[in-house]
């Protein structure tokens, strides 16, 4: 099953364009990098509150934020 269908429609679109826009990519890459966070966000979610449950607003919120920090971390010098 495709996570992305687990997501609101709305959220869906909002959390795609934001990865978009962050990362000036396409919606297709921009699709694969959310599907890639599932497992790790359920293991957060499994360690007992760290994040909320798949698709809730926070996702939608801080999985833009977590690529802006590890991207602005692991490239000093990349524009956004």
């Amino acid at each position: 099953m495709d996570p992305l269908d687990n997501l609101l429609p709305d959220s869906r679109s909002e959390i795609v364009a934001a990865v978009c826009d962050l990362l000036d990519v396409s919606v297709g890459t921009a699709e694969d990098l959310i599907r890639s966070a599932d497992p790790s966000w359920a293991a957060m979610e499994g360690v007992g509150g760290l994040v909320d449950s798949w698709g809730d607003g926070e996702f939608s919120f801080l999985f833009p934020k977590t690529l802006e920090f590890i991207r602005s971390t692991a490239n000093p010098g990349a524009h956004g």
